[in-house]
């Protein structure tokens, strides 16, 4: 036993020698959770599974975290039949006490057969199914059979026992209701509910006498004892007393009315059960129906899943497709590149047309995955054009810059830029010509990008006064 204060392991005395905290009373509760215990697994291994779980809800009550009576509550459940009350019995054990539990052993036991789980959450639909019928006096039989099919599924579970029982007695077949009250009692030996019921079915199979209407009943019989009868061949004959019996006509008289009676019992009973029977039957039949209903609906609702994920995969990869062979795509930028390539060992003066391939070449699709024999070659045709394609686009951008054609001027500067980031020129023209085509953000980054990259130099000077004049 340990302190509840500091943990520490407890001594005889009556404080702990850690803290000297005052543990007389916890002492006390703590023995009596255990008192509780130890007489709910007594009980248990008589199986008295009632009294077992008035104990051990008892030593709780005094000690919630006693591991060894939760865990046992757990077990008596699960053997009445109650998996839900001995799931979250072991839930809240395992939360307790993570490591060295056996509760998580008996949740993996449980939960690692999900056929049988999916049975049992059946079960319990169907006994609360069976319930509602019960409340409506036409739902008897329907009750019968939900719960035959629990039992089925779930043979201890003694509640769906009782009420199998209790219709059972409804239906005033006592015989029935004693068979299922008895294995009941193989399961649970003391059941206050299971003992009231069963002295119920002894009651209807052994009425008691009453002397005074057996008294009075043997007067009556005396009174009125009026008819006689007799056997012929397999017929009972009936006749009426002080009447002499007369051949011909009576004899035929008597046979007919018996025929008579013999027709009459058989419509009492053998035909009702008969069709009782043929009820149970199509009840029976109706139930392997909605069996077989929901089981294809739930294959239908995981097909219909299945083509669901099926269709946005192949959405995803058509997209990715899309993307890889598309006119942005990295195929059309590797055709780019080899085009690129054959102009330039064709005729290196085109580098004006090896550079509009090169810049349809999508760098920013560029991932880890990218050859890198692909990436060594477009730097290395990049940079044997780069001179002179630098020069070349900056004097078309500057020829138009001057002309007034600032949209012109800046798809140059921005080329040459592209081929030479450290063309001064080229980054510094290309802010003014952003700046007279009142284009003033993109002007501002742009003579930013002059000022960090060449400081001291006229450019970054010049840049400085444009960028005053945007701001005023």
């Amino acid at each position: 036993m340990r302190c509840y204060n500091c943990g520490c392991e407890l001594s005889e005395h009556s404080f702990c020698t850690n803290c000297l905290a005052d543990v007389t009373l916890y002492k006390k509760i703590i023995r009596t959770s255990n008192f509780f215990y130890n007489q709910g697994l007594e009980m248990a291994k008589v199986r008295d599974l009632s009294g077992a779980i008035v104990s051990l809800r008892q030593s709780l009550k005094f000690n919630k975290n006693n591991i060894k009576a939760r865990n046992l509550l757990g077990l008596v459940y699960f053997e009445m039949g109650e998996v839900t009350a001995a799931l979250c019995e072991w839930v809240i054990s395992k939360n307790l006490k993570p490591k060295k539990n056996m509760a998580a052993d008996y949740l993996d036991m449980v939960q690692s057969n999900t056929a049988k789980l999916d049975d049992l959450n059946d079960a319990i639909k169907k006994y609360n199914k069976a319930l509602e019928y019960c409340k409506t006096d036409d739902g008897i039989d329907m009750a019968v059979i939900q719960l035959k099919g629990v039992l089925k599924t779930n043979g201890n579970f003694v509640r769906a026992h009782q009420l199998l029982a209790l219709c059972y007695l409804k239906a005033n077949r006592p015989e029935l209701a004693k068979r299922e009250l008895d294995k009941c009692k193989v399961i649970d030996v003391n059941n206050l509910t299971t003992l009231r019921y069963l002295a119920e079915a002894d009651r209807m199979l052994n009425p008691p006498d009453d002397p005074a209407s057996k008294k009075k009943g043997r007067k009556k019989g005396e009174e009125e004892q009026t008819s006689t009868s007799y056997v012929d061949g397999n017929e009972l004959i009936i006749q009426p007393l002080g009447i002499k019996e007369k051949k011909g006509s009576n004899t035929v008289l008597n046979i007919l009315f018996g025929i008579a009676i013999g027709a009459a019992a058989m419509m009492l009973t053998v035909f009702p059960g008969r069709i009782n029977h043929e009820r149970m039957k199509a009840q029976e039949e109706i139930k392997a129906i909605d069996n077989q209903l929901d089981a294809k609906n739930i294959t239908i609702s995981e097909l219909e899943q299945k083509l669901s994920n099926a269709t946005a995969e192949n959405a995803t990869l058509q997209e990715s497709l899309g993307a890889y062979a598309g006119t942005e795509g990295t195929l059309q930028s590797m055709e780019n590149l080899l085009k690129a390539a054959a102009i330039y060992l064709e005729n290196p003066e085109s580098f004006l047309e090896v550079a509009d391939y090169i810049k349809d070449v999508d760098e920013s699709g560029w991932t880890d995955g990218t050859s890198e024999n692909y990436k060594r070659l477009h730097g290395a045709l990049k940079a044997a054009i780069a001179p002179a394609v630098t020069q070349a686009y900056y004097d078309e951008g500057y020829n138009a810059y001057k002309a007034g054609q600032y949209e012109d001027a800046i798809a140059y500067f921005n080329g040459a830029v592209y081929f030479d980031p450290t063309h001064k020129d080229s980054l510094y023209y290309l802010g003014m010509a952003y700046q007279s085509s009142d284009k003033k953000e993109d002007a501002k980054l742009t003579f930013n990008k002059v000022i960090e990259l060449f400081p001291g130099t006229w450019h970054s000077q010049n840049a400085e006064k444009q960028l005053k004049k945007l701001d005023q």
